[in-house]
């Protein structure tokens, strides 16, 4: 059997700033102007895309709650949005300060408040909902293993050993 090997083609995170596994997590991505998007988001105007704002708020609460059961949970899946709101462009050469903290836990769901600001104004903030949860293949495959190292892995290759709990 083939290790599972998925990339992610647009990473929006690029360095964790601190980290309290389960807890809060504060993140920074900055906009480079080679992006491939920004070609045509705007012409002459070049901004982040509002869902991609959206999106680094996910991928860092996804690492906020990997971190936090130790990278136990395979799969994180974003199941609900609520109040998403966006408040100021995002322009190459700015810096987007992530902050990702856990309000809430039910059983395998945890609801995150999550909010972008730069230069101490908000682009985007919103509340995600996410669940934890195995592949749901047969434990003797192994897949629910391998994603654990494989994600586990990426942390390690993207932020180094910022709290990561072994």
């Amino acid at each position: 059997m083939s290790p599972i090997r998925p990339q992610m083609k647009y990473r929006q995170i690029d360095r964790i700033t601190s980290l309290e596994p389960g807890k809060r997590l504060t993140a920074e991505r900055t906009l480079r102007a080679d992006e491939e998007y920004l070609h045509d988001h705007f012409p002459c105007f070049p901004v982040m895309p509002g869902v991609l704002m959206l999106e680094a708020l996910h991928q860092a609460a996804v690492w906020l709650i990997r971190t936090g059961d130790n990278f136990q949970s395979p799969l994180v899946l974003l199941r609900e949005t609520r109040g998403v709101k966006f408040g100021d462009f995002l322009s190459p050469g700015e810096t987007l300060l992530i902050t990702v903290e856990s309000i809430k836990e039910e059983g395998n769901r945890t609801t995150v408040k999550a909010s972008a600001t730069k230069e101490g104004r908000v682009t985007v903030s919103a509340r995600l909902i996410l669940e934890r949860c195995s592949t749901g293949d047969p434990e003797e495959i192994g897949t629910d293993g391998q994603v654990r190292e494989l994600v586990q892995s990426q942390f390690r290759e993207l932020f180094g050993d910022v709290a990561v709990c072994d």
